[in-house]
């Protein structure tokens, strides 16, 4: 019997990558003023973003803090516009101001989708509802407040989707069996097959295509239900 409904984050109940662009759009114009040049204005959005990527995977499995990862990626960005070391303590203070700017301006719009708040409010009276990321947007700043009993963020545990440690964060949390627990998530590697293999149910959203799922590379996990809005979750929870 389910008994706790867990959700992911981004792309499952807000439009992340909408806010990340408008996000670092904000940073961008803040570096070409502090910065003016060329290369800065060559400079763009998905520049920023690969330094932070690249600078999550060196640090995969060591640095959980998304706060500190950006703030690496600007770093990192900075030092490509210099083309060399450049004056670090210059370069560590614009990047921990453009952090400010980025989290300030992601956070200003919530960018729920339609279905977030009409499916939580149909489900909170039937299930115990949980929110499990690897993100780091708080419910109360995106309007969904009152909505969890349990808000497990990877950063804070220092363990991430797929592993099983932060599955077993939130069942501790939670107090519920593995086998009572479903996660709702976009994400085929961290949240389908995380949650299957942590003896979880799984159910995949898909939000932009016909709700063909693509299994990761390497695995045999299928998510227990597929769901293209969260208009057709509460029908499915109770089929499974």
């Amino acid at each position: 019997m389910i008994e706790a409904v867990l959700f992911d984050g981004d792309q499952t109940l807000w439009d992340f990558e909408k806010v990340m662009r408008l996000a670092l759009d904000a940073a961008l114009a803040e570096l070409r003023v502090a910065r003016p040049g060329a290369a800065a204005d060559a400079l763009q959005i998905d520049d920023l973003q690969a330094d932070r990527s690249e600078v999550a995977r060196e640090l995969e499995g060591v640095e959980y803090n998304l706060a500190r990862l950006r703030r690496l990626g600007f770093a990192r960005s900075l030092r490509r516009l210099r083309g060399g070391p450049g004056d670090r303590v210059d370069d560590e203070a614009l990047a921990t101001q453009l952090t400010a700017t980025y989290f300030a301006r992601r956070d200003r719009d919530p960018a729920l989708f339609d279905d977030t708040l009409p499916c939580l409010e149909a489900l909170r009276a039937d299930y115990r509802l949980g929110l499990l990321s690897n993100g780091s947007r708080l419910p109360e700043v995106v309007g969904l407040g009152g909505f969890f009993e349990a808000v497990v963020f990877a950063q804070d545990h220092n363990v991430a989707k797929p592993d099983r440690g932060i599955f077993a964060v939130a069942e501790k949390l939670l107090g519920v069996a593995p086998g009572s627990a479903v996660l709702v998530g976009d994400h085929p590697l961290n949240d389908v097959v995380g949650a299957k293999r942590s003896g979880w149910r799984a159910v995949w959203i898909d939000r932009r295509g016909d709700g063909s799922y693509p299994p990761p590379p390497g695995t045999d996990e299928r998510p227990d239900a597929i769901i293209t809005s969260l208009g057709q979750l509460a029908g499915v929870l109770t089929a499974l």
